[in-house]
């Protein structure tokens, strides 16, 4: 996206101009959700990898959006998106 700009060549008689615009490609998820199947009682960690680095994620569940608590880390270090459930039961299924 830093090469977008004015371009120009001059020959000094004459000049010709180029305007470049460049477009980023959109995020794709590279590493997918795995199932998981987890006793009671234990954490459970779910992450996802993304081709681009430092996205803004949300989790959901159900179709409802999970935020930071005690129950739900959500961490993220560059490319990798993690979710952390925490003390899981029967509900978080």
């Amino acid at each position: 996206k830093t090469d977008a700009g004015l371009y120009t060549c001059d020959i000094g008689t004459d000049v010709a101009k180029s305007k470049v615009s460049v477009q980023e490609k959109p995020t794709e998820v590279t590493k997918q959700l795995e199932d998981k199947t987890s006793p009671a009682g234990q954490d459970i960690s779910l992450s996802c990898e993304l081709s681009k680095a430092d996205m803004n994620i949300r989790w959901y569940k159900d179709g409802k959006a999970l935020r930071r608590s005690q129950k739900y880390d959500l961490q993220q270090e560059g490319a990798r998106a993690t979710l952390i459930i925490r003390d899981s039961t029967v509900k978080d299924s």
